[in-house]
Order: C-alpha cells, then structure tokens, then sequence
C-alpha cells in the first residue's frame, strides 16, 4: 500500500496530533436512567376502575389481572433525538378487559382494537369525539385508529366505562414501564443534560418534574394524590403541538371483521 507523501513527512506526535484533531468522540451519554414511582394508594389498582359487576356465566370469560399498574415514565425535552418510527400495534378486547391496557408508540403509529371476546363495545376518545368518533365493535371484528400528534389518549367503552386503553404517542425513544413494584430503567444511551420526567398513570397525566439525567444515581419519584380529581380526560396532548398536528391522527380508519 502507497502511503501518501504529505503522511510520510508528519512526524509521528503531529500525526497523532492530526488524527485526534479530526475526531471529535461520540456525544456524551448518562448511565441508565432509572428509579422508583411512588403512586398514591387509589393509584396503585391495576385497573382504572375495578368494573361493576362479575360475570361467569360462560359467555365471558374472567381474566386474571395482569398485575401491571398501567403507569408509564417518560422522559421529555431532550435535544438532538429522533421519535420511534411509527409502527402498528394490536389491542385484543376480551370480556371487559383490553391487553395491552398501554400502549408507547411513536407519532404516526395505527393502533388495532381487535374484539376477540363474545361481547359488543363501543369505544372513542370522548375528549375529542372528532378524532375517534363512538362506533360499535361487534364480536369477531376490529377498528383500526392512527394517533398523530405526541400527548396521551384514553379510549373508553361507553358500554362498559371501566374498560379503557391508554395509547402514549412519544418523540422520545426513552420511556419505560412501571413494574409491580414502582421500579423503572430506561433504555440506555439517554444522553447527558437536562429533561422532563413525566408519569402516566390512571389515564392521565399525573407528575411531572426537571430532572439532569447526568449521573447515576437511582431516581425516587413521588405522585401527589390528586385533590377534587375527577374522571381523566380521554385524550391529553402535549400543549406544544398545534391543532393541525392531530389532523393527521385524524385519517380515515380502517374497520373490518378478524374472520
């Protein structure tokens, strides 16, 4: 191999010199980013509501609880990163109960509420009835539902109020799931500097703080049980976006049958 002339002349400590000066190293990046939510005791139910009746006559089917508490933590406002690409993701509606009962997709993304059970429900964001008008899902078939806009949405059953799915649309590939126990961990690479931390949880948004996500010392998130807290709004989009974002969450949907 023929080594350039103008290399050859460098000695070695400019040589070194001159490569060290044309890499500029990688951005710098905080140790996992993770912690404990500490949710008030009404909070802590894996459900929304615990459902107003108990049905076993053979026709539904009662699931045990996931044990999941639906709550979701998210990390906000950090510069110089890219959203989830959108993707489609299928919501199986048995009895009186949805799993996933949350879903993290990026903007753009197509949620399926399929209807595998032998019941009727009637689902929409009734905060904004526009985006995803109340329409009957009969057994055996599923509606298709594209969220646009970064924020987070609550479907409802109108039938059946206490089943509900959260769909949280991020520009933020850093957010994590709380487990049983309150703890969280981020995906790691969550670059150093400053963010928003912000927890999901009852269908609402309910804590949210500036953090520095250099370091890595194990955070403690504590939610404040909400004073007058009344039912959750069905839909809660980052106030940042305009009205014209959630146009596109407004395509036409696609309905079917699962046979």
């Amino acid at each position: 191999m023929k080594i350039p002339r103008f290399i050859r002349t460098l000695s070695a400590p400019a040589l070194l010199f001159a490569i060290v000066g044309l890499w500029t190293g990688p951005r710098a990046v905080a140790g996992t980013v993770k912690g404990t939510v500490h949710l008030p005791d009404v909070a802590r139910a894996t459900r929304l509501n615990q459902g107003y009746w108990r049905l076993e006559n053979g026709n539904v089917p009662v699931r045990p609880s996931s044990g999941r508490s639906g709550t979701v933590v998210v990390l906000d406002g950090i510069s110089g990163i890219h959203a989830p690409p959108p993707k489609t993701v299928t919501v199986e509606i048995a009895g009186l109960d949805a799993q996933p009962r949350v879903v993290v997709v990026g903007p753009g993304s197509v949620v399926e509420f399929k209807n595998i059970g032998k019941i009727t429900h009637e689902l929409s964001t009734p905060a904004d009835s526009s985006m995803m008008p109340i329409e009957r899902l009969n057994p055996g078939t599923f509606r298709h539902q594209k969220f646009g806009a970064p924020g987070g949405y609550l479907v409802r059953c109108s039938e059946y109020p206490h089943l509900t799915i959260s769909v949280i649309v991020v520009d933020s590939p850093y957010y994590a799931l709380v487990d049983d126990r309150g703890g969280f961990q981020m995906p790691s690479g969550v670059p150093d500097g400053k963010a928003t931390l912000k927890v999901w949880s009852m269908g609402r948004w309910v804590h949210e703080e500036p953090i520095d996500t250099t370091g890595k010392q194990d955070l403690t998130v504590r939610v404040e049980a909400a004073r007058n807290a009344k039912e959750p709004d069905a839909k809660d989009v980052d106030s940042k976006e305009s009205d014209s974002s959630n146009s596109e969450a407004k395509d036409p949907e696609t309905k079917g049958s699962t046979e």
